[in-house]
């Protein structure tokens, strides 16, 4: 069968000439009585995205997905490119956006997280894991049902999901409760990266796909720029704020997870009024509902243009479309079961489930898949170790040079000295303190060490990294204070008053205690909190590490249709590489936060291009599902880049450098065996 289309000339020397014949002013899309699976591809097929060998089990013949893919291009060429993109872009771009909130909003709540719930270094560590293992499950399961249920609508249910736990989790007052709430959300949100990216690429024509498609991460970035103002603005700046905030019943870390659920909410809004994939519609044999919406997007595009003239008729309709063509498609887009019963319907899906990633390992994407992945989780690896090993060797600089600061007092005796101020960073050796009060303070990074504490009271004191060393502490008073000596064993004395010990435990350590009381010591957590952090300077450089994202993806929306997607791939992974080892030259906060700056800027135009080639090299029944699963695959990334860096803060610089410089090297070489894909039509 032989349909003609009216085009304009411009549009139609566009067009791939395996499907135009005829003059230049008519373009034909031709479905041949019958498709063998074995014919040899069409220009079209060879150039674009080739059909997996599988297809016709999904009702979709090679040269049919191939008809379909060009009548897409055909069809959003003609609709146009203008302000529905650019909306769409901002819809798209926000759930993107609390994938980056999703990611940092962990590192910030950390600190008051830790003094209100009261938990361990290890505990701490699982509540940022928890994140990305909660994205990868999500990134495969929201990727996979995406090819069958729809871009939007699955978009709209991993964002609800993502939405409504981030609530929940604001609110949780325990960790436990808090940990489920937040895995819950993390595999709503594991589902925005592979079908947005899917959902927006499928309603941009093919020259200026990877331009508009980089405007994503940028749209990530700003994510990223917005969860660092919030905090900067909302959360306690020092470490006593923070805990002086975790008595509050409704403390603003709360808050601050509440007003982080905001661009996820956006999005929401924003998808409810989009329209689905058309290209999704198409494949899924929803023909009226596919010229709707190129219908709409023609409409949206032709407002401007033709203000005060009337809108212009749209050319292309269903009937243009292969009347062969297999419809209500089975696989991937059948929501029907064969079963009679919730146990065989529950199979069926299972099975639909697997047969999806059993292709993406099949003739002919293995070897794509396997390329892919390298790629994806060794840049993964070096990028988010070096995400987490900055800011916490930055932190032990500073610590450093605090304690280099120390004022040390020795031998010095003091006698009914009343300190009402706060001591920080002293170290008392050798002396004494005789009816002394310590009355209304905090006592921070302050050592005792073989002193003598006679007849003095400590009252409404509160303690941070203290101290008592090898020291005797006799007939002293302490009330309503924090320091504490947890399950140390006690006796009474002859008198029955006070009691003796002799061992650590708590703030003491090998001391002697003889004849001390307690009045009301501060119930709670003992946990020993350090004061002294100074978190807006954290806030401060997470928030030009993020702004050092925006230039790297405007370089890459400026090259990526000029250049090309691999050279892009290779050229910054690997000039990411060669800098990598200048790491153990940097011995400031400063040279650290620009470097920093330099290699997110290489790195984000490498993973923005590295997305754009993902999305074009599956065919549309695949794109969600192999975006998903190598997202998938660069959370397992990040989490053993997170785990392998946290251990290397002790040793040389260099060992982070070389590691980071080999896994960059890796993504790089390995990507220059990408086919080129920037032709292929989706």
């Amino acid at each position: 069968m032989v349909v003609s289309v009216p085009r304009d000339d411009e549009e139609a020397s566009d067009e791939n000439a395996a499907l135009v014949t005829g003059n230049r002013r008519t373009t034909t899309y031709t479905m041949m009585d019958s498709v063998e699976p074995h014919e040899e591809p069409t220009a079209a097929i060879q150039q674009g995205n080739p059909p997996s060998t599988d297809s016709l089990e999904y009702g979709i013949a090679a040269d049919d997905a191939s008809l379909l893919s060009q009548f897409h291009e055909d069809a959003i060429k003609q609709a146009g490119l203008g302000s529905f993109q650019i909306l769409l872009l901002i819809v798209a771009g926000l759930g993107l956006a609390a994938d980056s909130v999703e990611v940092f909003v962990v590192f910030y709540i950390l600190p008051s997280a830790e003094v209100e719930m009261c938990i361990t270094q290890t505990e701490k560590d699982w509540m940022g894991a928890i994140t990305f293992v909660g994205m990868m499950v999500g990134a495969t399961l929201w990727g996979n049902l995406a090819d069958r249920m729809g871009r939007r609508r699955t978009l709209l249910s991993a964002l609800g999901v993502n939405a409504g736990f981030s609530v929940i989790a604001a609110f949780m007052p325990t960790y436990g409760t808090f940990m489920t709430a937040r895995f819950c959300s993390a595999v709503g949100v594991g589902g925005s990266l592979p079908v947005a990216y899917a959902y927006y690429s499928e309603f941009l024509p093919r020259n200026e796909r990877g331009r508009y498609l980089s405007g994503l991460v940028i749209m990530w970035a700003l994510g990223g720029v917005y969860v660092a103002l919030l905090a900067w603005i909302i959360l306690p700046r020092t470490g006593l704020q923070v805990a002086e905030d975790s008595s509050e019943h409704f403390s603003a870390w709360h808050q601050f997870l509440l007003l982080c659920t905001l661009p996820c909410f956006a999005a929401i809004v924003g998808l409810i009024f989009s329209p689905e994939s058309p290209r999704h519609l198409l494949e899924a044999g929803q023909d009226v509902e596919a010229m709707l919406a190129y219908q709409r997007i023609f409409k949206s595009n032709s407002k401007k243009e033709n203000a005060g003239q009337g809108a212009g008729q749209y050319q292309l309709s269903e009937l243009e479309l292969p009347t062969k063509r297999i419809n209500g498609l089975g696989g991937p887009y059948s929501s029907a079961s064969p079963g009679k019963s919730v146990l065989a319907d529950m199979i069926y899906s299972l099975e639909l489930f697997w047969n999806s990633f059993v292709q993406l390992f099949c003739s002919p994407n293995f070897r794509l898949t396997i390329t892919l992945l390298v790629i994806w989780i060794s840049a993964a690896f070096g990028f988010y170790g070096l995400t987490l090993w900055f800011p916490e060797y930055i932190s032990t600089l500073r610590d450093v040079l605090y304690s280099s600061k120390a004022q040390r007092v020795s031998d010095k005796v003091y006698v009914n000295i009343t300190f009402n101020q706060s001591l920080e960073n002293i170290n008392y050796s050798g002396s004494s303190f005789v009816g002394c009060r310590f009355e209304h303070l905090t006592l921070s990074h302050v050592t005792f060490e073989n002193c003598t504490v006679e007849s003095c009271t400590f009252a409404n004191v509160r303690s941070s990294r203290t101290l008592f060393r090898d020291t005797e502490i006799i007939s002293s008073h302490f009330v309503d204070t924090d320091l504490w000596w947890g399950n140390l064993p006690y006796k009474d004395d002859e008198d029955g008053e006070g009691w003796i010990g002799g061992i650590t435990s708590g703030r003491f350590e090998r001391c002697l205690l003889v004849n001390n009381s307690i009045l009301s010591l501060a119930q709670g957590c003992h946990l020993d909190f350090d004061y002294n952090i100074h978190l807006q300077d954290i806030f401060t450089e997470n928030l030009v590490g993020q702004l050092a994202l925006l230039p790297g993806a405007f370089v890459c929306a400026f090259l990526v249709d000029r250049v090309g997607r691999i050279k892009i791939i290779g050229a910054t992974f690997l000039l990411a590489a060669v800098i990598s080892p200048f790491i153990w030259l940097l011995s400031s906060g400063r040279a650290i936060i620009a470097f920093e700056s330099v290699l997110n800027l290489f790195f984000v135009a490498g993973w923005s291009s590295l997305a754009v080639a993902t999305l074009e090299s599956y065919p549309t029944h695949l794109r969600s599902t192999g975006f998903g699963f190598l997202a998938a695959i660069s959370r397992l990334g990040a989490v053993l880049g997170f785990t392998t860096f946290s251990h290397l803060l002790h040793s040389s610089r260099g060992v982070p450098a070389m590691l980071a410089a080999a896994s960059f090297a890796v993504a790089g070489l390995t990507a220059t065996q990408l086919p080129e894909a920037r032709t292929a039509l989706l």
